[in-house]
């Protein structure tokens, strides 16, 4: 093991080409200390004699270990330092899937070869940067979006799912991917793609309940661990999300860019999971199915159970149509729904309570506090 030279990040670079390892290194010597490994394999023992790796640089056509799977093991590992470690992907493969696979198994970036200098140089400096990385290391939480970051998350996640083990009740794991992320960055700047983070964490924090555990696991990946009564009402949750950030835009100065999600929603007792770290793997599956189909949109099931639980999900209604199917005029279930609506109605009775002097304040000011406790 060598210790970094001073001043200077390490980076760990994977890649089964000699040639193509030379010309990363004309391009990072003279900013970074690098480690060289010709396959995956390689790259995971190099990754495991060299802790102070801060980013990971890696092909995904390799001999022995290929990126998918250097990229898998690295998330899946048991040390922090090496799950949360930031992973670039640089390859030749310009298609959809290579990308869509890379981001799936954790990838922090995408970038195709040939090697564009300024991009990779940025996206090492924001990886490394001590203003952002080593206050998130020291405090758990991302300074930007003020979410817990992965490795907080999944520790709160596993102190909630071995409770709700002894309890009985259900958890969902729900994961949501901003679409066309890097997309976004590449094209409006990092500054930017920074405010559509701290956008949409906003928009995520209002929607869940106190209760609910949510973490930012990549750039632009975040996750929810929620309990609920049922899986229907978690993935009533995401579509709410989902609708709320999609209503967008996003606006800043001149620039007004829509902003979508991919959902994906598993749940413990009802899926094969038996574990927090597999709900977020079979969530992030599924998130990889509606990034595939376009975004915007929430995959709760696998193929054999495609739709079924989406069917089951009615669109919030308006209050004339709750009142009908209260009075049996129409059919359906409105539970799910109940308390936003509750919400909804108590401007009106706020102005009666006003109008016509009717003493209620209080009743309304409980009743108020006790929707929005259970919302």
């Amino acid at each position: 093991m060598s210790p970094s030279k001073a001043g200077k990040a390490k980076i760990l670079v994977v890649d089964d080409s000699k040639v193509m390892r030379k010309a990363i290194e004309r391009v990072l010597k003279p900013e970074f200390d690098l480690v060289e490994a010709d396959d995956g394999e390689d790259g995971w023992e190099a990754l495991g004699k060299n802790p102070d790796v801060q980013v990971v640089i890696s092909d995904v056509q390799m001999p022995i270990l290929d990126g998918y799977g250097l990229i898998c093991r690295i998330r899946a590992a048991d040390e922090p330092r090496v799950s949360d470690v930031p992973i670039v992907v640089i390859t030749g493969a310009d298609d959809e899937t290579t990308k869509e696979r890379a981001y799936a198994c954790g990838a922090n970036d995408f970038i195709v070869k040939p090697i564009d200098s300024a991009q990779l140089l940025a996206a090492l400096r924001g990886h490394t940067g001590s203003k952002r990385d080593e206050q998130t290391a020291a405090s758990h939480v991302d300074p930007l979006t003020q979410i817990a970051n992965r490795d907080n998350f999944l520790q709160s996640a596993q102190a909630v799912f071995a409770e709700i083990k002894k309890s009985g009740d259900m958890l969902s794991l729900v994961r949501l991917d901003i679409d066309t992320f890097e997309d976004l960055r590449t094209q409006h700047g990092d500054d930017v793609a920074d405010q559509v983070l701290i956008w949409t964490s906003k928009l995520l924090l209002d929607k869940i309940r106190k209760q609910d555990v949510i973490g930012q696991l990549g750039r632009g990946q975040f996750a929810i661990l929620t309990s609920s009564p049922g899986r229907v009402e978690a993935a009533v949750l995401c579509d709410r999300i989902r609708a709320a950030v999609s209503a967008g835009p996003f606006s800043q100065d001149k620039i007004s860019i829509p902003v979508t999600l991919s959902i994906g929603l598993s749940t413990a007792g009802h899926d094969p999971a038996g574990s927090i770290e597999a709900l977020v793997d079979l969530a992030s599956q599924r998130v990889a199915v509606a990034r595939s189909r376009g975004g915007n949109q929430l995959i709760a099931g696998d193929n054999d159970q495609a739709g079924a639980i989406e069917e089951t999900i009615m669109e919030e209604p308006d209050i004339e149509t709750a009142l009908e199917i209260l009075s049996g005029a129409k059919s359906g279930s409105f539970d799910p729904y109940a308390v936003d609506l509750a919400l909804r109605v108590l401007p009106i009775i706020e102005y009666c309570n006003e109008q016509f002097g009717l003493e209620m304040d209080r009743d309304i000011a409980a009743l108020r506090a006790k929707l929005v406790g259970v919302q």
